[in-house]
């Protein structure tokens, strides 16, 4: 203790003046490590150069603009190369800076571009490849972007859990491609949902009804199967995950967010093929309806469809205690009434911005724990149709399915492609 008043106001006067000093130190640091952050140049490589990751570069570009492309990696050449001179062509060519040894081919090429000195890489190829790409990306050091679903079966889902924990552990940033957890509009309306506007849920209903994908590459000489599969990866499910994981599952992640990511205790579902029929149209079905069973009580039906020539039907519906919301309207009906205007452009770019913001800040983002469950929701309703039995969330998360080719390469065969049967096709 200070002898007297004038010593302890000299002591206080001297401790204060050198905390203030070291004050304006740790500022003048933080500021320039801010500064340095900012300026310091991300190199991205692009693994998957399909319509969704050209289009993924180009919002990675217009997030942040300290980086650039420098590496590009597709099993086909063609598709890689087609990707550099899209990229070229926008206002961000001069951070597209990819070397004619930067773009990397074949089955190992994203093994090759994690290898090189890339900062992020984006993840954009067909889900059956994700696993094992988030997992190498992970163990690299790498921060990742990863498009959605990032697995076709369960054991894939609890390989990309576990690469994700890694991250987690490691500091890294692992953002997901589900983009409407984004966007500023549906942040906005299942907030008020979340904050008691619609009172408490009691029945869901969702539907994405649609005419669905329908390019496909044509078979040329000397092509094996496995090329042609992947070339036409939407219409097999060891590639693709069926079109309700793989696309309907953005409708499932809104759903699982909005019960703020409570999930499903079990599922039961049907489907089938009535239009998409033919050996070109590989294995996936056509339309798929599931009903979702909460611990709560409440059920979510959910239906999709891809079939041409049929009406179309887009609609996230909730029904509450005190009134009901329309998710993809961003409209509240009941005493709670409000409605927004739709603001759907940004969240693709948004998801880059928040992944950006995460990296430079080392405040490492990780979407793992609603990435990976919100496509095990699209695979056990996929597994559900497919067998014709319900299926709970412990038996998908713990089933021994996976899809994987029995190897990567060109000579590699397949795994099986036969159509499901429901009744018949085995729950594994």
């Amino acid at each position: 203790m200070p002898q007297n008043s004038q010593s302890s106001r000299r002591s206080f006067l001297k401790t204060s003046a050198a905390g203030a000093a070291a004050g304006m130190l740790t500022q003048q640091l933080f500021q320039a490590n801010v500064h340095a952050a900012e300026e310091t140049v991300l190199k991205v490589g692009l693994v998957g150069c399909g319509g969704r990751g050209t289009g993924a570069a180009r919002d990675t570009l217009s997030a942040d603009p300290n980086c650039k492309i420098v590496a590009l990696a597709d099993i086909f050449k063609d598709k890689a190369e087609a990707a550099q001179r899209q990229l070229k062509a926008t206002e961000y060519a001069d951070r597209v800076d990819v070397s004619p040894d930067r773009i990397y081919e074949g089955f190992d090429a994203y093994q090759q571009l994690i290898d090189s000195d890339v900062d992020v890489v984006l993840l954009a190829t067909p889900p059956g490849f994700r696993p094992i790409q988030v997992e190498a990306a992970i163990k690299a050091g790498k921060h990742v972007f990863c498009e959605k679903p990032v697995a076709v079966d369960p054991v894939g889902c609890r390989r990309v859990f576990e690469a994700g924990n890694l991250a987690k552990e490691n500091g890294l940033t692992l953002v997901s491609g589900l983009c409407w957890r984004y966007e500023d509009g549906m942040k906005e309306t299942i907030g008020r949902i979340h904050d008691g506007a619609i009172g408490d849920i009691q029945a869901i209903y969702s539907t994405r009804f649609n005419a669905g994908v329908d390019k496909r590459q044509p078979r040329t000489a000397g092509m094996s199967e496995i090329e042609y599969q992947i070339r036409n990866w939407y219409y097999y499910t060891w590639l693709s995950a069926d079109f309700f994981a793989e696309q309907f599952v953005h409708e499932l992640d809104k759903i699982s967010w909005m019960m703020q990511d409570v999930y499903p205790e079990k599922v039961l579902a049907t489907g089938g093929r009535e239009t998409r029929i033919g050996e070109e149209n590989g294995n996936v079905f056509d339309h798929i309806a599931a009903c979702f069973y909460y611990p709560s009580g409440v059920r979510y039906h959910a239906a999709s469809r891809q079939q041409i020539g049929c009406t179309n039907e887009f609609q996230d519906f909730v029904i509450g205690t005190n009134g009901t919301a329309d998710l993809m309207a961003y409209k509240i009906n009941g005493p709670n009434e409000w409605k927004k205007r739709k603001n759907v452009n940004q969240m693709y770019h948004n998801e880059h911005v928040a992944m950006y913001d995460s990296i430079r800040n080392q405040k490492a983002l990780n979407n793992t724990e609603y990435m990976v469950k919100s496509s095990l929701m699209g695979i056990m309703a996929r597994m559900s149709a497919y067998t014709g039995k319900e299926v709970t969330w412990e038996q998908a998360w713990n089933s021994s399915l996976d899809l994987s080719p029995t190897g990567y390469t060109f000579e590699s065969t397949p795994t099986d492609t036969k159509v499901s049967v429901p009744g018949v096709t085995p729950l594994v």
